[in-house]
């Protein structure tokens, strides 16, 4: 089974300016026609297989400000669905969770918050991860 890589790709003069992500976070996974939708938008709806990992990275379009990503919150964090771990060295930084649904009390779909911190500002976004049975496919 591969891995899903989310790329977290922000705006960060804008997100700065305005005070918000809205309309200034884009996301992109690597399931390409295989079940992900809003791509490109900051509430992406990414399908994966309970068993699965799950690896995002952040990178800014601005090399001028610092962007990171420093934790999730939601429905994925509270139902035990996936728990991401920060992992990488300096300049490769990424967090990775396997996707553990069925043992946490089944599959379906879970709302979650990537906490960015930008210039050492916090803000957030909300996007989903719909799991799928590994009985079924991802169509």
């Amino acid at each position: 089974m591969k891995n899903v890589d989310v790329l977290i790709i922000v705006d960060t003069l804008g997100a700065v300016s305005s005070g918000n992500l809205s309309g200034n976070v884009y996301l992109i996974d690597t399931n390409k026609y295989l079940g992900s939708w809003n791509e490109g938008q900051c509430e992406l709806h990414s399908k994966c297989y309970d068993g699965q990992i799950l690896k995002w990275r952040v990178v800014s379009v601005t090399p001028e400000n610092d962007v990171n990503l420093v934790q999730f919150t939601g429905g994925m964090i509270d139902n035990k669905v996936c728990l991401p771990l920060k992992q990488g060295i300096e300049g490769d930084v990424f967090w990775e969770g396997r996707v553990e649904a069925q043992a946490m009390g089944g599959t379906g779909t879970f709302q979650y918050s990537c906490v960015l911190s930008i210039d050492g500002k916090s803000m957030t976004f909300d996007p989903f991860l719909e799991v799928i049975p590994l009985t079924q496919s991802l169509q």
